[in-house]
């Protein structure tokens, strides 16, 4: 299936080819389970390899060219300032112990491996969130004020990502998620949200942020983001400051950009 992307996506595609002399390949899978995303070239590849679902909207172009911005923010730093986050077993088990009361509480109701799956989402779903959203808020006020017509697709994406994103802040979810688990997800929302709802002078509705028992938290969240440098040491920093405040430090590790497990081009988001 041919892409029909925006004249914006190509013009950032030979923006990332000049500035780390490698080009984009498209590549089309079915087995994601987002709509796209990026492997950034390290130096043994030729190529970015970004993935995309066959199943999509126009919202593809925003989503693909937010990927980009993803390579161009890492190279704007100097090597020894490209780091990526880390995890192995050793070090999701220290972290689990912090909600191990909750995970007992659970293994009560739930069969081991429909909690296991769970317990893993939530673990990599906050990680995920603490060591991408400084970047992934940064990426979207430059694709905002770079690329206008870019921002019909942007808003919608957003949009869509709120959405999905206030559902955390539901009774049902709250009943069964771990606090700490919440507080920090529920926070980095609050952050995210409110700073880009001023940035693009939108409406995303965030009362429901606003009166819930993680706004001190996420305005503490928001204002380290608005202090920080703007480069991707800066987002590594902020991203630690943020882990800081949730008390999640001990919860991943950052290594360098070069150092990649052996699988790393067999495996998807």
């Amino acid at each position: 299936m041919n892409l029909d992307l925006s004249p914006s996506v190509y013009k950032i595609f030979a923006q990332v080819k000049s500035s780390t002399g490698k080009d984009i390949k498209l590549i089309e899978n079915k087995d994601l389970n987002v709509y796209a995303f990026v492997k950034i070239a390290r130096k043994s590849m030729t190529h970015h390899l970004m993935y995309y679902k066959p199943e999509h909207t126009g919202i593809i172009n925003h989503l693909i060219a937010h990927e980009c911005g993803h390579i161009l923010r890492i190279h704007t730093v100097e090597p020894e300032n490209r780091l990526v986050p880390f995890t192995n077993d050793q070090v999701k088990l220290k972290a689990l112990k912090d909600i191990e009361p909750e995970i007992r509480r659970l293994s009560q109701t739930l069969a081991f491996e429909g909690l296991a799956q769970i317990v893993n989402l939530w673990y990599a779903g906050t990680v995920r969130q603490l060591t991408s959203y400084p970047s992934d808020i940064m990426i979207e006020k430059w694709l905002y004020d770079e690329y206008p017509d870019l921002r019909p697709y942007q808003s919608k994406s957003i949009k869509k990502q709120y959405d999905e994103a206030v559902q955390g802040l539901s009774s049902r979810v709250e009943k069964m998620t771990p606090h700490k688990i919440l507080q920090a997800s529920n926070s980095m929302n609050y952050a995210f949200f409110h700073i880009l709802e001023a940035h693009f002078k939108d409406n995303y509705h965030l009362g429901r942020y606003d009166r819930s028992a993680y706004a001190s938290t996420g305005k503490k969240l928001t204002i380290f983001q608005q202090e920080s440098e703007n480069n991707y040491k800066g987002d590594t920093h902020v991203a630690n400051k943020w882990a800081e405040a949730l008390q999640c430090s001990h919860w991943f590790s950052w290594r360098d950009f070069e150092d990649v497990p052996e699988n790393y081009l067999n495996t998807f988001a």
